[in-house]
Order: structure tokens, then C-alpha cells, then sequence
């Protein structure tokens, strides 16, 4: 009685929770909502990757395909049959789409999964990188769906409670698939496929459920992102969104749920937010080129005194914190006086970058400063919880309580 009280109690806090998330973004501009929205999708997309990738221990690299199959498949149903159907309630049948979407995304994963998944490794990633490929040029090539122009999805709904509500049924299915003894084969494939073989555990199943779970979510978030936007096309699907879903999968540690959450929270926002940073002019943001390659500077210096300080000191901790404080101060140092010389010289001086150029290179010079430090990931395998926070300040191991494999 109890478990099913917690249940229920979680789910109206989740319900809750998104509705709150509704009304405070509803008054917001539509550039803001969008970030809200992209953020969400990207958390679904990312935590469905990691329980391919992360936790059943597999190398797919071509995450946006399915993403674009529940785009195009529920943006071509919506475009030619909405208006034919009985119920015209656009909140039901973008619920319905969802499904639709999941459900030919996971028929996708099925059938690039089930030949291709008795592959290894790098053979994997290449597989799994071809097929994105090959459904994005497949889709750029058909007239019916927009081709290569891409297609308008309407009636649009714009809904950010439904794109937050997958998100957490998402992390939901994934965290309590490792809670419970159903994600013990997954893990063990992840640790080593031939012991689990040995055991009796069919590695082949154990993938296919994994790629399938993953394409669903990717293809409900792709049908929820093609009625949000009104508009998609085949380079909203390209091999980079794949590299991108990776990253924040390897970002904040594979295998966990947590990191992902956080990395996709992280990569989704601050690219966006950086893009829409204005000057005092209400123009986009120019920043001086002595300042951009100043603080590059200041960044090389940071993360080679911290590294430094990581592998020469191991003694104590409040000492150490200490010395990591006074490699950030140097490096603030460093900032200024590379910034100095740096406005000596009149090219140097007098080129002003647009913010929106910037971006992208603030957003790769994250990825390298975190994977140089903390090449595990963020969180490795663990998750959060108060008794792992509490373990980061303690002397010696994090409390094996908090550790989630």
C-alpha cells in the first residue's frame, strides 16, 4: 500500500510540477519558451541515449535519426489527416502522436538494432551513424514530406507541460529499470557480454530492448518537437544533433542519469542563451577580439595549474581547495595581462566579435575544459543524492549507498 501511495504521490507531484512549469513560461516571449522546450527534449533525448550508450554499454552515434522519424511521421499525419479525423481536441491527438511517433521510432530501432546489434564497439558506431544518414537523405529526397525545403507541420501546438512530462517519464522508466532486478542484464552487459552470456543472459534481447526503449522516447520527443515549431527539416536532423545528444551523454558520465540530465541542461541552454545576449544598444552583443583570445589565455592557464595541482597534490582537502582557488586567481591574472598586450596590437584592438559567432567556441572550449578535468564525466556512474553530496566533503570513498552502477 505504501509503494503504491509513493507512486501515486510522484505522479501528481510530476503532473504538478509541469503544469506549474506551463504557467511560468506562459507569459514568457516565444524565444524563451523555446529554450524551456529545447531543454526538455534534449533531457529525453539525452537519458534515452545513456540507457543505450551508458548503461547497456552499447556505441550508438545516430540518436537523431529516430528522433527525425517521430518528427516526420506524426508532422506528415497531423499535416494530411488531422482535419479528417472526429476529434478535433489538438491536446489529445498531439498525445496520440506521441505514441505514433514512439512507436515507428522503436519499429526503426528494431530494425536497424536486430541485424546490427551483434556488433561491437566502433563497428556499432558505424552502423548506427550510417542509418541517421541514410533516413536524413532518404527524407531530403521525398517530395511528399517537403524534401530538402522541409515541411510545415499544422495545426502547431505549443505545448511545454507535454514536453516536460515526457522528459520525466523518461527518466522515470530509466531510473526505475536500474532500481529493479530487470536492469541487472543490462548492466551486466555493459560490464562484460561474454560473463553475461555465460549466465544465461540473452545479450542480443538485452540490446534490442535497450535501442528500442531509446528510439521510442526519441521518436515521441521528435513528434513533439515537429507541433511546437510548425516547421522541420532534414537539417534540423543532421549528424551533428547526434554528436551533440553523445556529448551530453559522455559529458555527464555514462550510465548516469543524473549527468545526462545535467549535460543536456547545460548544452541546450547555454548555446541559446548566448545567442540571444544583447548590448546596451539592444544590437546583439559585440565582443573585442583582444578580450576572446585573452580569456582563451586565462582558460589554458586554469585548466593546466588545475590538472597539475590534481595529479602532484593529494594532500588535504581544505589545502587543496586552496590551491585550486589561487590556480583560478592566476588565471584571472593571466586574463588581464594577455588582454594588455593583447590591445597593443590595432588588429587585435579594433575587431569586434558578434556574440553569435562566439558562441559555438564558448560552447566547445566548455566541452574540452570538463572532459581535460573530469574525463569520466561529471557524475561518472553515480547519481545524486544528499548522502553522495555529503560524501564529496568526507575523507576517504564516496559512501557505496549513494553509488548507482
Amino acid at each position: 500500500m505504501r509503494f503504491w501511495s509513493i507512486r501515486l504521490a510522484s505522479v501528481l507531484i510530476a503532473l504538478g510540477a509541469c503544469v506549474l512549469l506551463q504557467a511560468l513560461v506562459g507569459h514568457a516571449s516565444d524565444y524563451e519558451q523555446r529554450i524551456v522546450v529545447l531543454v526538455g527534449l534534449y533531457i529525453t533525448l539525452s537519458v534515452s541515449l545513456n540507457l543505450i550508450n551508458g548503461i547497456t554499454g552499447q556505441f550508438s552515434i545516430g540518436h537523431a535519426a529516430f528522433y527525425q522519424v517521430g518528427a516526420y511521421l506524426t508532422g506528415y499525419l497531423t499535416l494530411n489527416y488531422f482535419s479528417k479525423q472526429p476529434i478535433h481536441n489538438m491536446l489529445l491527438w498531439v498525445i496520440l502522436m506521441m505514441f505514433v511517433g514512439a512507436i515507428g521510432a522503436a519499429v526503426a530501432g528494431f530494425i536497424v538494432g536486430l541485424p546490427s546489434l551483434r556488433l561491437r564497439g566502433d563497428y556499432l558506431a558505424i552502423v548506427t551513424l550510417g542509418f541517421g544518414e541514410i533516413i536524413r537523405i532518404t527524407v531530403q529526397n521525398q517530395p511528399a514530406i517537403g524534401g530538402s525545403y522541409g515541411m510545415n507541420v499544422t495545426p502547431k501546438y505549443q505545448s511545454v507541460a507535454l514536453v516536460w512530462l515526457l522528459a520525466i517519464i523518461c527518466i522515470a522508466v530509466c531510473r526505475n529499470l536500474l532500481k529493479t532486478a530487470h536492469g541487472l542484464p543490462f548492466l551486466s552487459v555493459r560490464e562484460d557480454e561474454v560473463a553475461s552470456q555465460a549466465m544465461g543472459v540473452n545479450v542480443t534481447r538485452v540490446k534490442v530492448t535497450a535501442f528500442l526503449i531509446g528510439s521510442a522516447f526519441a521518436g515521441a520527443a521528435g513528434a513533439l518537437l515537429a507541433h511546437f515549431e510548425g516547421f522541420i527539416t532534414p537539417t534540423t536532423f543532421g549528424m551533428d544533433v547526434s554528436f551533440i545528444i553523445l556529448t551530453m551523454v559522455v559529458l555527464g558520465g555514462t550510465g548516469s542519469i543524473t549527468g545526462s540530465i545535467f549535460a543536456a541542461a547545460l548544452l541546450a541552454y547555454l548555446p541559446e542563451y548566448l545567442r540571444g545576449l544583447k548590448g546596451a544598444d539592444g544590437q546583439p552583443l559585440m565582443i573585442p577580439g583582444s578580450n576572446v583570445v585573452a580569456w582563451l589565455v586565462a582558460v589554458a592557464v586554469a585548466v593546466t595549474l588545475t590538472r597539475l595541482v590534481m595529479n602532484k597534490y593529494s594532500g588535504d582537502k581544505l589545502k587543496k581547495l586552496a590551491l585550486y582557488l589561487g590556480a583560478f586567481a592566476l588565471a584571472v591574472v593571466s586574463r588581464f595581462i594577455a588582454a594588455f598586450f593583447l590591445r597593443m596590437i590595432p588588429v587585435m584592438a579594433n575587431k569586434q566579435i558578434p556574440i553569435d559567432q562566439v558562441r559555438m567556441v564558448i560552447f566547445a572550449v566548455t566541452l574540452i575544459v570538463i572532459m581535460l578535468l573530469r574525463p569520466q564525466g561529471i557524475f561518472a556512474h553515480h547519481e545524486f543524492s544528499w548522502s553522495w553530496v555529503k560524501g564529496l566533503f568526507k575523507r576517504g570513498e564516496v559512501p557505496h549507498s549513494a553509488v548507482s552502477a
